[in-house]
């Protein structure tokens, strides 16, 4: 009896699926046709799909955003960018946007399904109010545009850590086997475009200014990324949540694609010559290794002799590929010093008015990069909320510090915050969405996964 259940069940879930589908495929074919007497991208339907499917299913949409955030180039080189571009009319940059737009969607969706404390609601309010008040300014004064695009980069970080940290720990898992493949996936195209040349690369249509780059006469690899300094900040990334789950004494992951998502990363760290990117795991090593106080005294002293293992590592390595010159610092400080010297309100230019957002097609005025994310914060909100923002860094700092003694995944929180804060003083960290996603899996990891589950 049971059995004739069960198999009258399956038949109707196979029958409600085919209908489903049939449906599906008549409403895709209508689309077509459409878009065909319109004039339209015979691919805009089937992408348009796509993104709605990922815009309500969680994993696959966060699994679409990681893959998009962390191999653009490679996604141009297999024609997907192509693809999705020629669904909108050519705009290749809608694939990038496409995986932004589905991770803020997934946001929204959370948002009007939190229910904040008191404390909490208080916080965000005042959070937003200070954002829209800088994008009232930036809307003044760039556009607003160039003032939403100031808004993404100000929030995407915050966003995916809150999508991908409401996602249950067998999900989170299955991201962080997925970045793994990403890592060794980087990994191998570095080396590959190291043998194979920069000439053929640009012969083959490498873009000569942003994938293929000479740094103080090294070439810089991009890997599957769009540029070196992406793939330094997302190997960084990678490393540190991999060290610092290790140094915490608690969460350690025990899978053979974890380690050869970090050698993988090492391999990506010093082919793109990356010194953010190092600067990134440096700091975060120093900041796990003084932080670990739990287990025994043993482990401790285990803990201090692998990071400082790992530092010496990182330095030789970078000297042995000639990335030790001082001429990338001397032009940070001589741009800081300009930028310092001039004057900024004390409102600040608006979002948007620096960084990446100021390097976009629909920037208005001129591209200013600051390579150091504090300044920039000073310039778009003023010095008094960048001053403000400083100090609850500190404070932060401070509370995780204190408390990581019996809660070993506040090392974890700790180490990536000191890396993030360290890396900012030499590039704006924040903009780079691979590495912040990357960042968002390990702490989410830390803060979701029990501690006796591993990958």
């Amino acid at each position: 009896m049971a059995g004739q259940e069960l198999s009258t069940a399956l038949r109707a879930w196979r029958h409600a699926h085919a209908r489903t589908a049939l449906l599906g495929a008549a409403v895709l074919a209508l689309a077509e046709v459409d878009c065909l007497l319109a004039g339209l991208s015979p691919w805009l339907p089937p992408v348009l799909a796509l993104l709605a499917f990922l815009a309500v299913r969680p994993v696959p949409g966060l699994v679409y955003s990681v893959i998009v955030l962390t191999v653009p180039l490679g996604l141009w080189a297999t024609g997907v960018q192509g693809v999705v571009g020629a669904a909108f009319g050519g705009r290749d940059y809608m694939l990038g946007l496409s995986a932004v737009a589905v991770v803020f969607v997934h946001f929204v969706r959370m948002a009007v399904r939190w229910r904040p404390s008191h404390r909490q609601l208080l916080a965000a309010a005042a959070a937003g109010l200070v954002l829209a008040a800088a994008t009232v300014i930036g809307v003044v004064h760039h556009g607003l545009p160039q003032a939403l695009l100031g808004v993404r980069f100000l929030v995407f970080p915050v966003a995916v850590l809150a999508v991908i940290a409401g996602r249950p720990a067998p999900d989170i898992m299955k991201l962080t086997n997925l970045l793994a493949w990403l890592l060794v996936a980087n990994g191998a195209a570095a080396v590959a475009e190291f043998l194979i040349g920069p000439p053929r690369l640009a012969a083959w249509g490498f873009d000569q200014d942003r994938a293929i780059r000479y740094i103080n006469g090294n070439f810089r690899a991009p890997g599957l990324t769009d540029f070196n300094a992406e793939l330094g900040m997302l190997a960084g990334a990678y490393l540190l949540g991999y060290a610092a789950l290790r140094l915490s004494g608690r969460r350690w992951p025990r899978g053979w694609l974890w380690h050869a998502g970090a050698a993988a990363a090492a391999v990506c760290l010093a082919a793109s010559t990356s010194r953010s990117g190092a600067v990134l795991i440096a700091a975060g090593l120093v900041a796990a290794t003084v932080s670990t106080r739990a287990g025994s005294a043993v482990a401790r002293r285990r803990a201090r002799q692998l990071g400082v293992a790992a530092l010496v590592l990182l330095g030789l390595g970078f000297a042995a590929v000639g990335a030790v010159g001082a001429a990338s610092l001397g032009q940070r400080l001589s741009t800081w010093g300009s930028l310092l010297r001039d004057h900024v309100p004390l409102y600040g230019l608006g979002v948007g008015a620096v960084g990446a957002a100021s390097n976009s097609r629909v920037a208005t005025g001129p591209q200013v990069f600051t390579d150091n994310y504090f300044i920039n914060l000073a310039m778009q909100f003023g010095p008094v909320v960048a001053l403000l923002m400083a100090v609850l860094l500190v404070a932060a700092l401070g509370w995780l510090y204190r408390g990581a003694a019996d809660h070993p995944e506040r090392v974890v929180y700790f180490a990536v915050l000191v890396g993030l804060a360290a890396s900012s003083l030499v590039i704006e960290a924040w903009e780079y969405e691979g590495a912040m996603a990357c960042l968002s899996v390990f702490v989410a990891y830390a803060m979701r996964v029990p501690a006796g589950d591993a990958c």
